[in-house]
């Protein structure tokens, strides 16, 4: 934009002045993606637009649109070109802000911020700020309710990106005070947003945050937007699984907060990094919990179900770093899952094993390079395979040895005894007498 646009010099209208004369609320501002989030409905006595408003205000496209309202469903559509010519004609200050909305129209800009509408005014400041056309902060002293919830989170981003996030949480805050009744969708989206600059520990952190993620669900309830429901899902569900530490009932939780997640919109087709995050993380949490009862050894089975969904969507190409991670699971959870054939489950893991080794940079991470070594022979061990086995130990005990790792250097040591043990056990027939004597 080349600056012609800017917030007029002439006195702000007095504080008093806080509806607009062009449209009424409630307006779904902020409840879809931009730009269609920053348009603004206005007035029509068309008999659709009650029906339409409510639609909207739950994050639903409605089935029928009020013919003055076409642009906004050509917006949701991402159809921005005819949504601009639906506009044209309209000589309002509104359809200009709209136009500069979707189009970046200066002229409609300017008109909007000459209007003398202290609403229309606020809202094209803040569009203005979002757009990155200026760089001033919008005001959100002649606004309320879902208008003043949308300033305040502009204003909130900008204090995100200036690393001022007690101030960012304070206007989060606020603003979902503003539109909790009028935009309760809206309000989810903020008490997300709000739950993200949460500390992490200590407890009574960890309770807040977890009850900002209810209060979020709470407020999202009914909505159909796309993937909102199952995105607040998740987010309280980390929040329990990385507080949870050794606590069997918030890893319990854990587990069924992401598995409702993905009966709320996560899905492998939809949003396949989610789905894959979802389900790494129930394997990570079932194979966190102590095994206790018969019920366990199913946990421990599904573990591994969940890692092979994630691998669905974690691969070598897209997802090196990811992919590893998971590998790595599903490898170490394979070698202890409980089964009457325990075999295959050790050679199940050793394949994941060996691809790991072939993308680990064994010259930049020695000691993460050793640990897969250490893990693979402990495989091959159990399968009686204890020449590959020793080999493996033998490499991994000297990089973590020369590595600083001594506690680990060290268990492997342990381990490469017992096999030298069991080696002699069965040489000398296990009876103690070798087999010369019998």
């Amino acid at each position: 934009m080349d600056g012609e646009c800017r917030q007029p010099k002439s006195p702000a209208p007095s504080a008093g002045v806080l509806m607009s004369v062009f449209f009424s609320p409630p307006q779904p501002l902020g409840i879809f993606p931009y730009p269609a989030g920053l348009l603004l409905l206005p007035d029509c006595n068309e008999s659709t637009a009650e029906a339409a408003r409510a639609a909207l205000m739950r994050g639903a496209v409605p089935d029928v649109m009020p013919t003055a309202w076409h642009f906004m469903g050509d917006a949701l559509e991402g159809q921005i070109d005819a949504a601009l010519a639906a506009l044209r004609d309209d000589p309002s200050p509104l359809a200009g802000y709209n136009r500069f909305v979707l189009g970046g129209d200066e002229a409609g800009c300017r008109r909007a911020l000459h209007s003398g509408d202290a609403a229309l005014q606020a809202m094209t400041a803040t569009a203005m700020f979002v757009q990155g056309a200026v760089d001033e902060l919008p005001s959100d002293t002649h606004v309320h309710g879902e208008l003043r919830a949308n300033v305040l989170m502009a204003r909130a981003a900008a204090s995100i990106d200036a690393g001022h996030e007690a101030d960012a949480a304070a206007r989060l805050a606020e603003g979902i005070a503003a539109c909790q009744h009028s935009s309760p969708v809206l309000a989810a989206q903020l008490t997300a947003q709000l739950a993200q600059l949460q500390p992490n520990r200590p407890e009574a952190s960890v309770q807040r945050t977890v009850s900002l993620w209810r209060s979020a669900i709470a407020l999202a309830a009914d909505t159909p937007l796309p993937h909102l429901r199952g995105d607040l899902r998740i987010g309280l569900a980390v929040t329990l699984h990385e507080a949870s530490g050794d606590r069997r009932d918030m890893l319990v939780e854990a587990v069924k907060t992401y598995q409702d997640a993905l009966h709320h919109g996560i899905t492998l087709d939809d949003t396949p990094e989610t789905y894959a995050l979802a389900q790494n993380n129930i394997g990570l949490a079932y194979l966190s919990m102590p095994m206790t009862d018969a019920g366990d050894k199913l946990r421990h089975a599904v573990a591994v179900q969940s890692f092979r969904e994630a691998l669905k969507v974690y691969t070598p190409e897209t997802h090196l770093e990811a992919w590893a991670s998971t590998m790595l699971n599903m490898a170490n959870a394979l070698q202890y899952l409980p089964s009457a054939r325990p075999e295959e489950h050790l050679i199940q893991a050793g394949e994941p094993y060996e691809q790991l080794l072939e993308v680990r940079n064994k010259a930049t991470d020695p000691p993460g390079y050793a640990r897969l070594l250490a893990n693979q022979a402990n495989a091959l061990a159990h399968l009686g395979m204890f020449q590959p086995a020793t080999e493996k130990f033998t490499e991994a005990h000297k990089l973590l040895h020369w590595h600083g790792e001594a506690d680990l250097a060290a268990s492997i040591l342990e381990q490469l005894e017992r096999i030298n043990t069991q080696l002699a056990t069965v040489a000398i027939g296990g009876d103690g007498s070798s087999e010369g004597d019998r």
